[in-house]
């Protein structure tokens, strides 16, 4: 040891090699690090892109396969019921909820099935 309390000879070259040895272990975490870093972001971009295309493609396979039908006002008018209508029927639908008629055992069978199926 010098008097300077600095490791001298074999021992400061053992502290040399592992400092050498942890500066590249560092330098090569570092680099699976990036590595890792721009593999995930590429898997991401192609991931992307991948559904962008099938989007795509459903959507123009879509237009291919079937006709485009737009309803006029007077036909969406027709085929959706009236306020009145719609009126009428809330309040049957009210008055048997008050009368507990809504609750039969069939009703709450189908119902118990339709939540079952999913």
């Amino acid at each position: 040891m010098d008097i300077q309390g600095a490791p001298s000879g074999p021992e400061r070259a053992k502290k040399a090699y592992d400092q050498a040895l942890i500066d590249a272990n560092r330098a090569i975490v570092r680099a699976a690090r990036e590595d890792l870093s721009s593999v995930a972001a590429q898997r991401q971009a192609d991931l992307r892109e991948a559904r962008e295309q099938a989007v795509r493609e459903t959507t123009t396979r879509g237009r291919e396969r079937r006709d485009e039908i737009e309803l006029s006002a007077a036909a969406r008018a027709a085929s959706e019921p009236s306020t009145a209508e719609r009126e009428a029927r809330v309040r049957a639908l009210a008055e048997e909820h008050r009368m507990a008629s809504l609750h039969t055992p069939e009703r709450l069978e189908r119902a118990a099935q339709r939540l079952l199926e999913g």
